[in-house]
């Protein structure tokens, strides 16, 4: 059974990354799924203090729910993060969840990373109001391609605009229809 992590790294209850992260759980019935809605938790920033640098494992030494939800990443056979965009970037949330992942970059192991589950899939996807589509697309994609320190080799990234407010993804077709494509991508 495929292992699959959804972050939720939006401040907003019911907002439209809520909304994707709680459509593809709801696809994936035959998944174990772990849903980790960051704004339901503690979660601190990264302290740049390089304790997790000198293990073998992801360890990091704050006590906090993002360092618990080290093991779920490194045993995950796939994980999505969902943000909202805010100043043409991802939310600070997900800038947070991201850099905590540290604890998996080795430079000594092959390919940079020490995780025990190479191979995953990883997806980045942004709901936004308006903006240059191509270059959201871009970002999206770059910054689901930088997951490779968690052990991601098979990557995409997504982009769903024109969805100002809280659930209003759920209004249009297409999107919905694209992330009910990205679940059943995951489960593939």
């Amino acid at each position: 059974m495929k292992k699959i992590l959804l972050v939720d790294t939006s401040p907003r209850k019911n907002g439209n990354s809520e909304v994707i992260v709680d459509t593809i759980a709801s696809d994936l019935q035959e998944c174990e799924v772990i849903v980790f809605k960051m704004r339901e938790h503690i979660c601190n920033p990264c302290l740049a203090c390089a304790a997790c640098q000198e293990k073998d494992t992801q360890m990091c030494v704050q006590k906090d729910d993002l360092t618990a939800n080290l093991a779920a990443i490194n045993e995950a056979d796939a994980i999505v993060i969902a943000t909202p965009v805010y100043n043409q970037q991802m939310s600070a949330q997900a800038k947070m969840f991201i850099d905590r992942t540290y604890p998996f970059f080795n430079a000594e192991k092959t390919g940079k990373t020490n995780t025990s589950k190479p191979g995953k899939k990883a997806a980045f996807v942004c709901s936004c109001w308006a903006g240059d589509k191509d270059v959201y697309e871009k970002y999206a994609v770059w910054t689901a391609e930088a997951l490779w320190q968690i052990g991601a080799t098979n990557t995409r990234g997504y982009v769903f605009e024109m969805i100002p407010n809280c659930g209003d993804i759920l209004k249009n077709e297409i999107h919905m229809e694209k992330v009910h494509e990205l679940a059943q991508w995951l489960a593939e």
